[in-house]
């Protein structure tokens, strides 16, 4: 593989490709994201530039039941192996953009993997956050919502959040993200990246509240009470249900920020005695 690796590198790259594809199970249940890893590794190691390389393997289109999936796969390792000792820094965060928004899900797994390994082993969700509020600006919506998905999936984890130096900076990148998927036009209801924001969202947004206690509860309350799109406020609602078991005294907040700016009931008049009851943890509209 290293001597792959070598001959790749000057431009013979038909020995890698071969390689990767055959040992990479891109399209299987569990791919061998250990190769995927170890080649990100190597990627870190090497004192030239090896841009080229990773270009090329990033933009092989192969369907997503293929194995030639599994460059892109490497790809987006390899590009975080550059970012981890702080090289082609530019060319790798405008590739992984490219990778998280990628419509193949073994792309985005893969794409998910080497940044969560970024943020919590390399102890950069810093970084991560930063870049990603710039990919915010993406032009196209799918794009910019598929990255979106990835980068709230690795927040949705505690350590993740807490490795960002600065709770605001994680708190504003959540805040535009909700906005970009409240402000999108009604064709984006269609947008499978959309979709996948507004999935990851809820576990981000207790991890948000765990994470930053009464600064984060206030921060939260108040994207509640501005919230009018109905997508927006089925994910918030899910993500009091997870807070209500966590904090009750957060939860119960919460819930009367988000109930407090539902649209008025059409006809009251029509609701049936002892409708709403049950649970606290009930989900709102």
């Amino acid at each position: 593989m290293r001597a792959a690796l070598r001959a790749a590198l000057a431009g013979k790259t038909t020995a890698l490709e071969q390689l990767l594809t055959r040992y990479g199970g891109g399209p299987d249940p569990r791919p061998n994201l250990k190769l995927a890893t170890a080649f990100g590794d190597e990627m870190a190691t090497l004192e030239g530039s090896p841009a080229r390389l990773l270009t090329r393997l990033a933009a092989d289109d192969a369907a997503p039941d293929t194995r030639e999936v599994f460059l892109p796969m490497a790809a987006a390792h390899g590009w975080v192996g550059r970012l981890r000792v702080r090289r082609d820094e530019p060319a790798a965060w405008a590739a992984l953009l490219e990778l998280a928004g990628d419509e193949r899900a073994p792309v985005r797994m893969s794409t998910h993997a080497a940044l969560r390994a970024f943020a919590l082993v390399s102890s950069r969700a810093g970084d991560l956050v930063s870049h990603a509020q710039a990919w915010l600006e993406a032009e196209d919506r799918e794009l910019r919502f598929g990255a979106a998905a990835v980068v709230v999936e690795v927040l949705g984890e505690h350590q993740a959040f807490t490795g960002v130096p600065v709770l605001t900076d994680a708190l504003d990148y959540l805040s535009r993200a909700i906005a970009d998927a409240a402000d999108a036009p009604r064709s984006a209801e269609r947008s499978d990246g959309r979709r996948r924001l507004l999935v990851a969202l809820p576990r981000a947004l207790a991890t948000a509240v765990a994470v930053g206690a009464e600064e984060g509860v206030t921060w939260l309350e108040n994207e509640c009470a501005q919230a009018s799109q109905a997508h927006v406020r089925a994910a918030l609602s899910d993500a009091i249900v997870r807070i209500q078991t966590q904090n009750a005294y957060f939860g119960q907040r919460l819930r009367a920020a988000l109930e407090g700016s539902a649209k008025p009931l059409r006809d009251p008049s029509r609701v049936r005695p002892g409708a709403g009851r049950g649970k606290a943890t009930r989900r709102m509209r």
